[in-house]
């Protein structure tokens, strides 16, 4: 019996050699950073000009200010309290006030002021539920107001 040797075809070496030469050949771009997307048309940038403001602003102290707007005349004073005055949280033995968005016992509580809290009234009397109403406001946050019932406000000197 004779043996055969095994022949390659010509084909086999060929597809080998273009594989090779295209692998090498993706290897030499990518480490240079061409890749697809970088060959894409890339869309124009626009051009900014920066032009310099003729004055800087400063900051303005008086915006600084909280100066409640009283809803009611500040002549109107009932047991000491009255528009644009203090007043502070007292006889809640600890627990606190519900501050209200409106007068009246069935409205909202928008937060509850800490016993010896102090406010700035901004409005009222109102006459609700058998009690007298003011509205109030905290000295440092415009935010944080609401309606308080008489009964547990005192009137202090001002601040």
């Amino acid at each position: 019996m004779s043996s055969k040797s095994r022949t390659f075809p010509k084909w086999i070496f060929l597809v080998a050699a273009i594989t090779a030469l295209l692998t090498l050949l993706y290897i030499f771009i990518a480490l240079n950073g061409k890749n697809y997307s970088s060959t894409l048309e890339k869309t124009p940038r626009a051009n900014l000009t920066v032009v310099a403001a003729i004055s800087i602003p400063t900051l303005d102290n008086s915006l600084l200010t909280i100066t409640p707007t009283p809803t009611v005349d500040s002549s109107q004073t009932v047991n000491g309290i009255a528009a644009r005055k203090f007043v502070k949280i007292q006889g809640t033995s600890g627990v606190g006030l519900r501050i209200r968005s409106a007068p009246g016992l069935t409205s909202e509580t928008n937060f509850i002021a800490n016993e010896s809290e102090v406010f700035i009234v901004i409005g009222g009397p109102r006459n609700a539920d058998d009690l007298v109403w003011w509205q109030l406001t905290t000295p440092y946050d415009e935010n944080r107001q609401g309606w308080a019932a008489a009964d547990y406000l005192v009137p202090i000197d001002d601040l």
